[in-house]
C-alpha cells in the first residue's frame, strides 16, 4: 500500500439525512470516484468552525479521507491510500 498526503479541494456529492452527512461520489483531476463505503468519520471542533473528516474507500479499494470544511462549506482531499 502506498500513502500520499495530498490538499487538493474537491468538488463532492453527498447526501443530508437525519442531521448527518454522508458523501457519495466525488471529482479529482475531472474524474469521478464513487464512494464504496465510509469507513470512519470524525469532527475536528478546534478553532472557529468544526471541520467533518471522512475515511472513504471508493469502488477499487482505494483509500480517500474527505474533509469538509464547516465555515465555508468546501471540501478537500486531504490523502489517499491506494491499495496494490
Amino acid at each position: 500500500m502506498q500513502s500520499e498526503a495530498l490538499d487538493e479541494a474537491v468538488s463532492v456529492r453527498a447526501d443530508f439525512h437525519g442531521g448527518t452527512v454522508t458523501p457519495v461520489a466525488f471529482r479529482r483531476r475531472g474524474r469521478e470516484y464513487r464512494v464504496a463505503r465510509v469507513n470512519a468519520r470524525w469532527i475536528d471542533r478546534a478553532g472557529k468552525h468544526p471541520r467533518f473528516y471522512f475515511s472513504v474507500t471508493d469502488e477499487n479499494g482505494d483509500v480517500y479521507q474527505l474533509q469538509l470544511q464547516g465555515g465555508d462549506l468546501m471540501w478537500w482531499l486531504d490523502m489517499v491510500t491506494l491499495d496494490g
